[in-house]
Formats: structure tokens, C-alpha cells, sequence
């Protein structure tokens, strides 16, 4: 959606818009609400085939997918008797200007009929600093190109007897001790657990230990976030432990050799002696030894979305990067998003990528392309973890402490939306369900703006879209 500017422009319906053909208005909304049934009960959809034909995979020892679930066809609804009404589009913008946006400079917010891809509301669409709801990009664009079943290799390996190689995959959720999240299932714990397994089996008793996290490239911290951030934030690497941080507020500066470290102590622990601990990067003729494989992106991408996980974020760029030929590094996975944003008409002019993650104020996008990326993906079944990964507002995720006031009762259980927040800055990105039906998609952001101004605007413009008959006659 090249050239687009601020202003207000109700009822706007854009013919570039990239989307599956639709059988008219009142049918398409039946079938959207019943994917997004089927999707919010935990149904597996399986997709058409996309748009854009995803990537190569990257090398086989470091990723692979799982098998493929049989085809089905995508839930057809039943035809009702009263059709889900949608918003009058003046009513609708009459509900949104009624929302006090004090203490936030610049208000931005886009509604769409993901139905048929038209613009419902527009205010001050142009392009912002996005913070988290970037993410939702990200996880986009990752979904399509690596694939929603692709998994995460983290392997051991062994050049010759008596040494071996950690090998990272880019697992972002790899973990010391094994987990009991679904989404964690790959840790050091049960690889070590198999590498003493096989060691024993030969008779061996003592190993010089390698780490190899050779398969992304570039700076470990991006240049446009603030130096005092290092503390507290992540290193992005193909290796390493519990999302690269040692506690909440402390990061590790080598998390490669961290996770090093930590696998030693379990063979040590399980009587294998470590006589060196350094960084090696094995030929294609090291023998496999043992290996764990992440959980599925799909799966990868729910977590991070619904607890706004920077580190994965970033990772899962890379792999986007690998997937479709280019660096795997900040640079290089900003340009691979561009890319693909732009190929699906999910762009507008002035827009910027800079990161992942969005922790870069550099980043600018415009709230109608994060309404109608989300718009897209109420409509493509092989998108759907992007929604399910959706904090929901007071109930999970970086919502669950949100829409706490009266004011915003309305929108508990009801408002699906990606925050974001950096100073002077919060967005909030997703869909919502009216009081009549409907399903919509929005984005709001407010740049120049004190947090709890901005959490009061934002949260009580989604309230205002989960009320809202917003019929021409009311």
C-alpha cells in the first residue's frame, strides 16, 4: 500500500491489497469468524498453498521440519439466519475520536474488515515507532518462509575419539535444566543425557569439549539500542541457554560459551571428564553424537509473541535470513522481512525496518500495514499461530495485568493485540470481536507519549471497538 498518509478515511478499500479470493461481504465475515473458532479451540488448520512459496530450509544439520499433517479442507460455516452486522464506518470513527488520547502526542490508529481488506476507521496513519508489535511482523514473515512446522536442531557432534562439538541450531528456546513448557522440549539436560549414553557405549571417559555457533553472522547486539541495555539484554546467538540471560536483569556477554559451560558440568556430573572448554567449528565429517530438536516456529512463535520475547524474535529473523538466501544477521534479517512485506503489498512510504524485535527506535511502521498483516492472517489458515499466539487482554501474556479498569471491562477475553512499549512510546496490535460479531482487526500507537497515558488510550480504544454496534442508525 505504497504512498499511504495521515489523516482520517473511513471506508477505505485498498485494490492491492494481497488476500485469498472472497465469496462476498456477509459470507466472508461467517467464514472469518468460523476460522477464528476453529483456531481459539485449538483445531489444526492446514493451509493452502501460499502466496509466496517459502525459502529453502537452512542446512539439514542445524534445522529440520516435521512431517506434514494430512490434508483437510478449511471449516465451511453453516449459512445463519441474521448475518454478523459490521460497524458503520462514521459511527465507528465517531467511537474512536470519543476516546480521550490526552498525554499522547501522536495517536495512530487503523480498523479493518479483515473480511474484505476494507479500512474502517483511519486516524493518523503514517509511520511510527512500532516497539514490540513489530513482533508481529517478524513472527509473519517467519511463519511463511521457515515454515510453521520447521524445528531447531541443537546437536553434539565428534570430529574424532575423545572430542566433541556443541553444535547450536539457533534454538531460541533452548534451556539448562529440561522444562515442562510445550514449548521448550529441547534442554542441555536431555542432550547431555544422550551424549554420556553414547560415550559409555564406546568407552570413553574423557573429552576435550568444542562450541560452534557459526551459523548466524554479524554483531551480537544491535547498534541502534541503547549501550546501557547490555546489561539486561540478551546476546543474539545460535547458542545458547535460557534465553541468553542469567537472571531477569543480568545477560550473558558469551552466551555461546555459557551454554558451553553448562553442558560440561553435566558430563562432568555424570563422571565425563572435560579437559577443554573452546570454541571449534567441526567439518561436515564430524560423526553425530546426540541431539535435541526446539519446538515447532508455530510453537516458537506463540511464546514469544505472548510474552514479547526479544531474544527469540531476533533469532527467528536470522532464520527468515537463512530461509531466503541472504545474512543471517541484524542487517541481513531486516532485509529479508523488508522484503517480504513489501512482495505482499505490506508496506507504506517512509516505513523502516531496523530490527526483529523493535527494541530499535529506528524502526517505523505504519498502523495500517500491522492492521492488515493481521487482517491477512485471520485469512490464511498456514499464518494462524500469529493469532493464537495473541496475548489476550486480562487474561495471559503481557496483558493479563491490562484492561484492569472500568472502563476497559469490556475488553477482557475479548481484545487479541501485541504490545509494545518503549519510552515514550506503547502500540497495541490485533483483533477484536464486537458486541454485534464482528471481527475486526486494529492497530493503535502512540508515539511521544507517558506510559500510562498511552496504556489508558490504547487499552480503552480497543474497549471502544469490543462495544461497538457503531450501527448507521444508533
Amino acid at each position: 500500500m505504497p504512498g499511504r498518509t495521515g489523516g482520517t478515511s473511513p471506508a477505505v478499500s485498498r485494490p492491492g491489497f494481497a488476500r485469498a479470493a472472497h465469496t462476498g461481504a456477509v459470507g466472508s465475515r461467517i467464514i472469518v469468524a468460523a476460522a477464528l473458532a476453529a483456531l481459539l479451540a485449538g483445531c489444526s488448520i492446514v493451509p493452502p498453498t501460499p502466496a509466496l512459496e517459502p525459502g529453502e530450509s537452512p542446512p539439514a544439520a542445524q534445522t529440520s521440519s516435521s512431517p506434514a499433517a494430512p490434508a483437510s479442507a478449511p471449516p465451511v460455516a453453516a449459512p445463519v439466519a441474521d448475518p454478523v452486522p459490521l460497524p458503520d464506518a462514521k459511527q465507528l470513527t465517531k467511537a474512536l475520536a470519543a476516546v480521550s488520547s490526552g498525554g499522547v502526542g501522536t495517536a495512530a490508529v487503523v480498523v479493518v474488515d479483515p473480511a474484505s481488506g476494507e479500512t474502517l476507521a483511519s486516524r493518523d496513519d503514517q509511520p511510527l515507532t512500532p516497539a514490540s508489535t513489530m513482533k508481529v511482523l517478524t513472527s509473519l514473515v517467519a511463519v511463511d518462509t521457515v515454515g510453521p512446522e520447521t524445528t531447531f536442531t541443537t546437536a553434539v557432534v565428534a570430529p574424532k575419539p575423545g572430542r566433541l562439538v556443541l553444535v547450536g541450531g539457533g534454538d531460541p528456546l533452548l534451556t539448562d535444566k529440561q522444562s515442562e513448557s510445550a514449548a521448550k522440549p529441547a534442554s542441555l539436560q536431555a542432550l547431555a543425557e544422550q551424549t554420556v549414553t553414547a560415550l559409555r557405549a564406546d568407552g570413553v571417559t574423557s573429552v576435550r569439549l568444542g562450541y560452534d555457533d557459526s551459523l548466524f553472522a554479524g554483531p551480537t547486539f544491535h547498534p541502534s539500542w541503547k549501550p546501557a541495555w547490555k546489561v539486561y539484554t540478551a546476546r543474539i546467538g545460535a547458542l545458547s541457554i535460557d534465553g541468553g540471560l542469567e537472571s531477569q536483569w543480568q545477560a550473558h556477554s558469551d552466551p555461546a560459551k555459557v551454554a558451553a559451560v553448562a553442558f560440561a558440568a553435566r558430563l562432568k556430573a555424570a563422571g565425563i571428564a572435560v579437559t577443554k572448554i573452546a570454541p571449534e567449528q567441526p567439518s561436515a565429517a564430524a560423526q553425530p553424537v546426540a541431539s535435541v530438536q526446539s519446538a515447532p516456529l508455530s510453537e516458537i512463535v506463540g511464546q514469544l509473541l505472548r510474552f514479547s520475547d526479544n531474544h527469540a524474535a531476533e533469532v527467528i529473523s536470522r532464520h527468515v535470513a537463512l530461509a531466503t538466501g541472504g545474512t543471517p544477521s541484524f542487517e541481513g534479517g531486516a532485509a529479508a522481512v523488508t522484503a517480504w512485506l513489501k512482495a505482499h503489498d505490506l508496506w507504506a512510504a517512509g516505513m523502516r525496518i531496523d530490527d526483529g524485535s523493535g527494541l530499535s527506535h529506528k524502526s517505523k511502521v505504519s498502523p495500517s500495514v500491522l492492521a492488515d498483516a493481521l487482517a491477512l492472517v485471520l485469512v490464511t489458515p498456514r499464518w494462524a499461530a500469529v493469532a493464537k499466539g495473541l496475548p489476550v487482554a486480562g487474561v495471559n501474556g503481557t496483558l493479563k495485568s491490562r484492561f484492569n479498569d472500568p472502563a476497559e471491562k469490556a475488553g477482557r477475553k475479548v481484545v487479541h493485540a501485541k504490545t509494545g512499549t518503549l519510552l515514550g512510546v506503547a502500540s497495541l496490535a490485533g483483533y477484536v470481536t464486537t458486541s454485534d460479531g464482528a471481527v475486526l482487526t486494529f492497530a493503535a500507537m502512540a508515539n511521544d507519549a507517558g506510559r500510562d497515558s498511552a496504556y489508558n488510550w490504547l487499552d480503552r480504544t480497543a474497549t471502544a471497538l469490543a462495544k461497538c454496534g457503531c450501527r448507521a442508525d444508533s
